[in-house]
């Protein structure tokens, strides 16, 4: 076997023993407005150790606070929290908060009655009844005004929502993972962070390192966006 096969023998062989986390993400982008990360690796032994965390917490049904710096991939992680649940059956909804204003926030989160507000034309439903019975990713939820978490808050306690314009409760079941990049602790300690609901969400957390600190997953993720690449140039060709 010359040289050259067997270096095409060990990399098939390593691609073959790393743990590669990925999705569509024309897919993906029509079902969140919060992507970033598109994908995964867990090759270097602070990641195996993460996937061993993600699989251990998954299959409850605990709330989850991910923690990590913007394109560490905090939503390819939820995503693969909720395939790991017993609701991987059901929706997975993501929604970057940070993107709404604090006027339409509420109306995204919990719906909307026609005639709430000027242009609600028909009644809507939010992204907790959307997602029932399924997983939300609650995306940059420290930008989110105090005003807004003592809403969110009540939702968490009560297990229900109320539309924009209405007064009737609606019942939802859903599991909630939050993320941000923003240290909560310390946005607490500042009061820009209700207390209460930064427990609500800290169940069970789960920490991002970045790629400088990981450096046995560069090279896996090198050979699969190399391999996207020429998939992609080999199509328009």
């Amino acid at each position: 076997m010359d040289r050259f096969s067997e270096r095409l023998l060990d990399e098939k062989q390593e691609e073959k023993s790393s743990t590669l986390l990925t999705f569509d993400e024309l897919q993906s982008r029509s079902m969140s407005l919060s992507i970033r990360a598109t994908a995964l690796v867990f090759e270097d032994p602070v990641s195996r150790r993460l996937l061993e965390e993600i699989e251990r917490i998954a299959p409850s049904d605990a709330t989850v606070l991910i923690i990590g710096e913007t394109g560490t991939g905090k939503e390819l992680v939820a995503r693969h929290i909720h395939s790991l649940s017993n609701r991987r059956n059901n929706v997975f909804g993501a929604l970057n908060c940070a993107a709404l204003s604090e006027t339409l926030i509420e109306s995204e989160l919990f719906g909307h009655e026609k005639g709430a507000f000027t242009g609600a034309l028909m009644s809507k439903e939010g992204w907790f009844e959307n997602a029932n019975k399924g997983t939300l990713l609650l995306d940059e939820v420290g930008d989110l005004p105090l005003a807004m978490q003592a809403k969110l808050l009540r939702v968490l306690q009560e297990n229900e929502v109320v539309k924009v314009g209405s007064r009737q409760p609606i019942p939802v079941d859903v599991r909630i993972i939050a993320a941000t990049n923003v240290n909560l602790e310390e946005a607490v300690a500042a009061s820009h962070f209700r207390a209460d609901l930064y427990y609500r969400f800290n169940v069970a957390m789960i920490h991002l390192s970045p790629l400088r600190e990981r450096p046995k997953d560069i090279l896996p993720l090198a050979r699969h966006f190399l391999k996207f690449t020429v998939s992609v140039w080999v199509i328009a060709k």
